[in-house]
């Protein structure tokens, strides 16, 4: 296909995948705001053989090639888990990085928007990489701060190229930005709520048990499936998805950082924080080797992080719309940020939450979160 000198090429061997891998190194080389993933991690997102979230997916890499170079990647998903949940004939693209040019986000778009209604999709929607659950949304606020970890990057050209192609708002989800240490004391409606949790004696809580990190993980996504079956685009993860996921954060999981609320012994919601790595990995260019590894495990074992992330939070539906429930998630932020606290922290990034969760909302404005990115999710018809 091609388009003003422009060329898509589909991506079928080892030397393309390594170049799609490669091209947001070469793209966004120099941006202050560019946070280098670790390149070995973005290769096994897009193995299937080593990521079992690819498990139901059809998908198809593009490259875009003008005059030899490399100026553009996309990569359009049928998720047919997707289309077995929600029934809407909708595909979705992601991976979409390209050279400051509209010319190239155009060709890029109608060659994924072509595989996809060849394949009987009528919608398209997007970005994504692969599910909703991983990096998710096309930054349109927030471009003055790096993203924190498993959070996309983007530029501001990215918006105005998709909208003229036709794309138009899905929904915004919001990330917050909050000190770990302001906001104290806390609004009688906040304390009122922890010490409800303190006081109820059918609600114990605890931080996750030793030797049984698996078994912990897979009793939080258990109830993060049931917390978020109703949310915009959700699909359940699969039990094979969630041992993958456990595997790739355990060297990231202090058990500090990992706290339950249980009702009358069932465990019934759950956060999780984590350090955000890319504050250790910034100048690394995604690589470990042969010296990355030392400067990582220095900041991460000795220097020690300043900022985290809380990208898991959950607590079942049958409590959401309960005092019960709103109380569990305020006293499990009081506490993540407790914790964070003794461990050195000074802020933590609170998302991504949809903008119509208006109870999570209130909550970390209570903590004194500030909205300090938006990402937004696009969709589009296929005609």
């Amino acid at each position: 296909m091609s388009s003003s000198n422009i060329t898509i090429i589909p991506v079928t061997g080892k030397g393309q995948r390594k170049q799609f891998l490669d091209l947001p190194y070469k793209l966004y080389e120099g941006e202050p705001q560019w946070r280098p993933p670790l390149r070995f991690e973005r290769a096994v997102q897009i193995d299937p053989q080593k990521n079992p979230g690819l498990t139901g997916l059809e998908t198809q890499l593009f490259l875009a090639v003008r005059g030899g170079d490399i100026v553009g990647r996309i990569a359009a998903i049928k998720n047919n888990n997707h289309l077995a949940v929600h029934k809407d004939h909708t595909g979705h693209f992601g991976f979409l990085d390209a050279r400051n040019d509209e010319a190239v986000i155009t060709a890029l778009m109608a060659a994924a928007q072509s595989w996809l209604k060849a394949r009987g999709m009528r919608r398209i929607v997007g970005p994504l990489s692969f599910s909703i659950y991983e990096e998710a949304g096309l930054l349109i606020d927030g471009f003055d701060t790096p993203p924190t970890l498993m959070m996309p990057y983007g530029r501001a050209d990215y918006q105005s190229a998709l909208e003229n192609f036709g794309f138009t708002k899905a929904v915004d989800m919001y990330a917050y930005w909050t000190n770990m240490h302001a906001g104290y004391p806390r609004p009688k409606i906040v304390t009122t709520m922890v010490d409800y949790i303190k006081k109820d004696p059918d609600i114990t809580t605890r931080p996750m048990r030793k030797g049984k990190f698996l078994q912990e993980v897979q009793m939080a996504m258990e109830i993060f499936n049931d917390a978020w079956s109703d949310n915009w685009g959700s699909v359940p993860l699969s039990p094979a998805q969630i041992k993958h996921m456990a595997s790739e954060l355990k060297p990231l999981i202090n058990k500090d950082f990992f706290w339950i609320c249980e009702y009358k012994g069932v465990p019934a919601a759950f956060i999780l924080m984590v350090p955000n790595v890319n504050e250790a990995i910034y100048d690394l260019d995604g690589r470990l080797l042969p010296f990355g590894w030392a400067k990582l495990l220095y900041r991460l074992k000795i220097k020690g992080l300043k900022t985290a992330r809380i990208p898991l939070m959950g607590v079942r539906r049958e409590f959401q719309r309960k005092r019960t429930g709103l109380a569990m998630a305020a006293f499990l932020s009081e506490k993540a940020f407790e914790m964070g606290r003794e461990h050195g922290f000074t802020h933590v990034e609170m998302g991504w939450i949809l903008e119509d969760n208006k109870s999570m909302i209130r909550i970390i404005e209570q903590a004194k979160g500030v909205p300090y990115k938006t990402y937004r999710m696009y969709e589009k018809p296929i005609s």
